[in-house]
């Protein structure tokens, strides 16, 4: 008998258990439909922002030749070019982005064909000025190009525009929904609970000698029961915060590559028209409008640096092996002309492979060989990156905690400047600037530095002296 009852009481709670485990089934492809549903909204929000910063970019790379064709300026050509590797990136991401869509693929295909017509025309253009004023028909054909361009890039936002209708109709039936289906399973789950304790009561009255045991049971049950609820609650929570930081992002987003960056080339436009078709300016007119063109030029690049540092903070990539030596020759080439300019010597010594992220290293790097140059005051300048691969107990600040055994250590020294070794801290921070004001600059491509480093877990010293020059010591983790 006792035997008996015993295996009626296993059966009640084997049903209850998986009754509940159902149950949480259902609810969790319920939240995971939800989930995807935002996921495609984001995603779809995420092609679009990449459409409008291509066209913005392709724009920023036309102030930057018209300002080289018409003040010879250097400093538009260096923006130029840096700008052409920034197309690129931005082409590579929409074409991942859009690797789910033919039609979208099949459009890319084209975008990105005007995209490389119009850069050919732009560097055929800046050729020409060298040795010849810009014919009329070379402008006429550039505006044909950024006209073909602008239709085709709204071509693919109205395709985005209609999946995000699409995807936002479906995601407001799943938060519709959800929340429905979460009261049903809580309302089940209650039901499924007095069941078994009515049923286990019954069975207890029968045999008293089982009681503890179904104490300890029905205990356990409303564990789990507490359990799936407090689950369920984080999820909803999880849920409500990364929607509420995706709004946020997307709202940042927009602001930094539209709203705010926008009204600056029109006026770099209008500027350069007014410069190009007065030809009754005076000369202090023509310099107060060139130093207002060159203002709203520092605060564009103020407005992406801000926009580079806040992507940090977000974006995740793969750690790769790379040939250090190989990278540094690719910056070389980029930065060829400020390197000519100054008559930079850049000696790469050490260990070739490092394990990095790539695109972001490759920006690091590009940030503090720039920094070397621009406050570099000797006649021959030069800029010393070596790397080697040390014990975690080599790190000479003990405030830190290593996550490895083993890291590579590169070091990036110059004979510039260099800055007071009180301030070896601060320079890491946003918008800290130690030198004069007239320096070009916008006080947070150290502080970039300082997050890529982090990125990969890694640490980053600085140190200096006035008129000596200065040492940056990065510490990347060897996995």
């Amino acid at each position: 008998m006792k035997r008996f009852i015993r295996y009626r009481i296993e059966i009640l709670f084997t049903i209850a258990i998986i009754v509940l485990l159902s149950l949480s089934v259902f609810s969790y492809i319920r939240i995971n439909n939800l989930v995807k549903a935002s996921g495609l909204v984001n995603h779809t929000t995420t092609v679009k922002l990449e459409l409008e910063n291509v066209f913005s970019t392709v724009a920023d790379m036309e102030s930057g030749h018209r300002g080289y064709i018409l003040a010879k300026d250097i400093g538009f050509l260096t923006h130029f070019n840096s700008l052409i590797y920034g197309t690129q990136l931005k082409l590579k991401e929409i074409k991942t982005l859009t690797a789910d869509n033919p039609e979208q693929q099949s459009n890319f295909s084209k975008l990105e064909m005007l995209v490389n017509t119009r850069i050919d025309q732009m560097k055929d253009a800046v050729l020409q000025s060298r040795s010849s004023e810009i014919t009329p028909e070379t402008w006429r054909k550039g505006k044909i190009t950024m006209d073909e361009l602008r239709d085709h890039i709204d071509k693919m936002m109205d395709q985005e525009a209609l999946l995000l209708k699409e995807r936002t109709t479906s995601l407001t039936q799943e938060t519709v929904l959800t929340p429905i289906f979460t009261i049903v399973i809580i309302i089940c789950s209650l039901l499924v609970l007095f069941v078994s304790y009515f049923a286990i009561t019954k069975e207890l009255k029968i045999s008293n000698v089982l009681r503890n045991d179904l104490e300890y049971r029905k205990k356990e049950l409303l564990n789990l029961n507490e359990s799936l609820r407090s689950s369920n609650n984080s999820l909803q929570d999880s849920n409500i915060s990364l929607e509420k930081m995706n709004k946020e992002l997307e709202s940042f987003t927009y602001i930094s590559s539209h709203d705010l960056q926008e009204p600056l080339r029109k006026i770099q436009t209008f500027i350069s028209m007014i410069i190009d078709m007065e030809e009754n300016l005076s000369e202090n007119g023509k310099k107060f409008l060139v130093r207002s063109q060159e203002s709203a030029f520092r605060m564009q690049n103020l407005i992406r640096d801000l926009l580079a540092y806040s992507r940090l903070k977000t974006e995740s990539f793969p750690v790769e092996a790379v040939n250090l030596k190989t990278l540094i020759d690719e910056i070389k080439d980029e930065l060829s002309e400020e390197i000519a300019q100054k008559n930079v010597s850049i000696i790469t010594i050490g260990e070739n492979e490092v394990q990095i992220i790539p695109s972001q290293f490759r920006q690091l790097l590009i940030n503090l060989i720039s920094n070397s140059i621009k406050f570099s005051d000797k006649e021959k300048p030069q800029i010393i990156i070596q790397n080697t691969t040390v014990k975690a107990s080599e790190i000479p600040n003990q405030e830190v905690i290593p996550t490895n055994n083993f890291y590579s250590k590169i070091t990036v020294t110059d004979n510039g400047i260099g800055f007071d070794a009180q301030f070896k801290d601060r320079i890491f921070e946003v918008f800290q600037r130690l030198h004069d004001k007239k320096i070009e600059g916008t006080g947070i491509g150290l502080a970039i530095v300082k997050k890529i480093v982090e990125n990969h877990y890694g640490f980053i010293f600085a140190d200096g002296k006035v008129g000596e020059g200065c040492v940056f010591t990065i510490y990347i983790p060897v996995n």
